[in-house]
């Protein structure tokens, strides 16, 4: 749990929630979220439950809640105790509790409803009180304190699942301003050394028996839910490694979309936290870091976008609009670019400009229309570089793509490596997406992964492993979404 919480905070997070489907955490967890400066949002231990409405399990609640408050209650980590997770939301919205409130009749259902109300809004929120006056408590995630309906976007916290659940294109992450999004998310395979610990030796595909068993959405077929995604978004993979990898592209550009959404959306939107950051077995899921504690590419790219500064570029008709996104308690001086390329690298056109970011907020945006920054160029042949810099620092960076990323014309990179013994150099010839350092099924852990390289660029990175860097130069393929290196 100590790693979990330090590579939360080395990828730039200041927050974890404790989710109420699952248990109250032990001490030394809380511990290391205040040392490492890590608020938690603490769930009670409630998980889209209908609860019983009698007064004994009421009481039975208090005493877990009395006995969790004592132990845990002090804690500088601990910056909000939350009900539980989907249940008021759950009781209000969903489609088999409307069809239980038919079931049980009228009366019932107000008991149950009381029954409810008296837990959350009463039995819950004075234990709090009476153990952490100064913490502030929240009836449910998602909620609005009872002040009005769940789950919207005009108060309170939200879920929102239309993207990934909803099978609705990931653009729809841009289509919400909530107060704060307490969860969302889009899954990935795990890193194919992982995959290889519970999978054995033998081909795979995504349909495997092994696979579809590790893969608890939809009762085993989810995967099929990763690959509609790959078919609306990506080019199609080569083989199961290939596959591997464009699931974990997807997911760190639908997730990359939001969080920088959401930020964008500030002072609206104060919080984005993407679901999940860890799984409690080897599965293909939600997370960003997998059961055996390896990063998708998700979890690389949370250090870009949830930097102290950020630059978010959104498309729209004929435009991209850039928004400018700081962190810093005081005004920082900086300047911002929007530059478009041809393939071949040429450039097209450019704006932007010196700016002051103001503190803790987004700017408005700066709407470019792509006259300026493409001229004539074909929209599959072209693409734009959001930049944030700060002083002589590029401290955020954005590749605008103007059509999805398998109808983009996008060049054989033609990287070259450089090793000096666990570090490596990576050089583009051309535009590089997506660039993936995929060491098979040796266990190694590059210093940052998933990241793009402009035309003659280059990233230098260090390979934590047990490997000496003959076997990491041996193991490693460069995946990019041009198909390879």
């Amino acid at each position: 749990m100590r790693t979990i919480l330090e590579d939360a905070r080395a990828v730039n997070m200041n927050m974890i929630r404790v989710w109420g489907g699952g248990s109250y955490l032990e001490d030394s967890f809380y511990e290391d979220a205040d040392r490492l400066g890590l608020m938690v949002w603490q769930d009670f231990m409630f998980g889209g439950a209908v609860t019983p409405p009698d007064a004994a399990y009421r009481e039975n609640v208090r005493i877990e809640a009395d006995q969790q408050l004592a132990r845990l209650g002090s804690h500088p980590s601990i910056v909000l105790w939350a009900g539980g997770n989907e249940v008021l939301s759950g009781w209000e919205n969903w489609s088999d509790r409307k069809a239980f409130k038919r079931a049980v009749g009228p009366d019932e259902q107000e008991r149950i409803g009381v029954g409810m109300a008296v837990l959350f809004d009463r039995v819950l929120r004075d234990a709090v009180l009476r153990h952490s006056p100064g913490t502030p408590y929240w009836p449910g995630s998602p909620s609005n304190d009872y002040e009005g309906p769940t789950d919207t976007d005009a108060a309170g916290d939200r879920h929102f699942w239309d993207v990934w659940s909803g099978s609705k294109p990931i653009v729809n992450y841009t289509h919400s301003c909530p107060r704060f999004m307490s969860e969302y998310g889009f899954q990935a395979m795990p890193a194919m050394a992982t995959i290889r610990e519970f999978a054995g030796d033998g081909a795979l595909t995504p349909d495997s028996p092994v696979m579809k068993a590790h893969q608890k959405f939809l009762a085993g077929e989810g995967n099929a839910r990763l690959q509609f995604y790959l078919d609306a978004r990506l080019r199609p993979a080569k083989d199961f490694a290939d596959f591997v990898y464009l699931t974990q592209v997807n997911q760190m550009e639908a997730i990359a979309l939001a969080a920088r959404h959401h930020r964008a959306c500030e002072p609206v939107t104060m919080g984005s936290l993407y679901w999940q950051i860890n799984d409690v077995w080897p599965s293909i899921s939600w997370a960003s870091i997998d059961h055996s504690g390896r990063w998708k590419l998700l979890h690389y790219a949370a250090r870009r976008f949830f930097a102290p500064q950020i630059v978010t570029a959104e498309r729209g008709d004929n435009e991209t609009r850039v928004t400018l996104v700081s962190d810093a308690t005081k005004p920082v001086a900086a300047r911002w670019t929007l530059t478009g390329y041809a393939m071949d690298g040429t450039k097209l056109g450019s704006a932007g400009g010196d700016v002051t970011l103001a503190a803790t907020t987004a700017s408005a945006p700066h709407v470019v229309r792509d006259a300026t920054v493409f001229g004539s160029a074909p929209l599959t042949a072209s693409y734009a570089v959001a930049t944030l810099s700060i002083g002589e620092a590029i401290v955020s960076r954005q590749i605008v793509e103007r059509a999805e990323p398998k109808d983009m014309a996008y060049p054989a990179p033609g990287i070259r490596l450089a090793w000096d013994g666990n570090t490596v150099t990576l050089t583009a010839t051309r535009l590089a997406r997506a660039v993936m350092l995929d060491f098979g099924e040796l266990d190694a852990h590059p210093s940052d992964n998933g990241f793009d390289l402009l035309p003659g660029e280059s990233r230098r990175i260090t390979v934590t492993a047990k490997a000496d860097g003959s076997a990491l130069a041996k193991a490693l393929v460069v995946r990019t979404l041009a198909g390879g290196a």
